[in-house]
C-alpha cells in the first residue's frame, strides 16, 4: 500500500540512572530510517513526555533534527491542558525545522466541546506552522465530537491533520469524503487496517519502534493471516502500561535499556515471559 504512511512515536531511551540515552536513541532512529519510517513523532505519549522538563523534551528534538538531516518529517509534541502555555511552547517550536506540532485534546480539566474549539482555534490563529490534532479519549478523558473537527478544519487552515486514537473508522470515512486534503492518521496500532480503504493516511504506531520492517512487509499484500500477526504485534507491544512493553522489546532487541522513569515501572516478569516467547517464535518465522 505505496501511499499508507507509518510514523512512528518515538520512545525515550533512558539509562538505568534516569538519564537520556542518546547513544541509544541515535541507534533507534538509524534503524528506522534504514528501515523506512514515514515520519517521526518527537516527544509524544509513547516518549514518556510527562516526565521529561522542558529543557529535555527541546534537546531531543534538537539531537533527532540534527541527526536525521531532513531525511524524514518531523512532528513534535508539546500540546498541554493550559491554553496560554501550549501558545509559548508551539512559539518556541516554530524555530525548528519541522513538519508540525502534534497537540492532545486538554487533559484533566475536561473542557466542553466549545472549550476544545476555542482551545485549538486560538492557538491555530497565533501560529504559522502545521498542526496535527491528537485525540485519545483514554489518556484525557475529553474527546472531540465530529463537528467540533469539523469546525477546526473549516475555520482553521493551520489545523491539517489528525491523530485519531479511536477504531470509529467511519468518522475518519466521513471526515475523508469532506475534507480529502486533511491527513487523517491512525493512532490504533490493533485496529488501523480497518481503516485501510476508509480515507486514513496512515498510522502512527508504537510497535513499529521494533516491527516496522514487519508491518510494512505485512501491507504489501495484506491478507487474514497478516492481519492477525499485526493484532499480535500490537498486543505484545501494549501488554502493559505503555511504553513498558515496547521498552522491553527493544531492549531484547539490543536498541537501549529497559528502564523508565516514575511513576512507570519495566513490565512484570510474567509480561516479560510472554513477550521473550513471542519473539522467539517471530524469530522462527523470520528463518523460514
Amino acid at each position: 500500500m505505496k501511499d499508507f504512511q507509518i510514523m512512528t512515536a518515538l520512545i525515550t531511551p533512558f539509562q538505568t540512572n534516569g538519564v537520556i540515552d542518546y547513544p541509544a536513541l541515535d541507534k533507534l532512529i538509524q534503524q528506522q530510517i534504514d528501515q523506512g519510517v514515514d515520519g517521526l513523532i518527537v516527544c509524544g505519549t509513547t516518549a514518556e513526555t510527562a516526565c521529561l522538563s522542558e529543557h529535555e523534551r527541546f534537546d531531543v528534538l534538537r539531537w533527532i533534527q540534527y541527526r536525521t538531516k531532513g531525511k524524514v518529517p518531523i512532528w513534535f509534541g508539546c500540546g498541554t491542558n493550559n491554553t496560554q502555555e501550549t501558545l509559548r511552547l508551539v512559539s518556541k517550536a516554530s524555530y525548528y525545522d519541522i513538519a508540525g506540532v502534534l497537540l492532545v485534546t486538554p487533559y484533566y480539566n475536561k473542557p466542553s466541546q466549545e472549550g476544545l474549539y476555542m482551545h485549538f482555534k486560538t492557538i491555530a490563529n497565533q501560529t504559522n506552522i502545521p498542526i496535527m490534532l491528537y485525540q485519545v479519549y483514554g489518556r484525557c478523558g475529553v474527546q472531540f465530537e465530529e463537528e467540533t473537527i469539523i469546525r477546526l478544519f473549516e475555520e482553521c487552515d493551520q489545523i491539517v491533520a489528525l491523530k485519531h486514537a479511536s477504531d470509529d473508522y467511519a468518522l475518519i470515512e466521513r471526515l475523508h469524503r469532506r475534507f480529502p486534503n486533511k491527513q487523517l492518521y491512525s493512532g490504533e496500532d490493533k485496529t488501523f487496517y480497518q481503516g485501510i480503504g476508509k480515507g486514513l493516511s496512515g498510522l502512527i504506531s508504537v510497535m513499529s519502534n521494533a516491527f516496522l520492517t514487519q508491518i510494512k512487509e505485512d501491507l504489501i499484500d495484506l491478507d487474514e493471516q497478516k492481519q492477525s500477526d499485526l493484532i499480535r504485534r500490537a498486543e505484545i507491544s501494549f501488554l502493559e502500561c505503555s511504553p513498558s512493553a515496547i521498552k522491553y522489546i527493544l531492549h531484547q532487541k539490543g536498541i537501549c535499556e529497559n528502564a523508565l522513569r516514575l511513576p512507570l515501572v519495566p513490565i512484570s516478569k510474567q509480561a516479560e515471559h510472554q513477550i521473550d516467547a513471542f519473539l522467539q517464535t517471530d524469530k522462527k518465522c523470520q528463518n523460514l
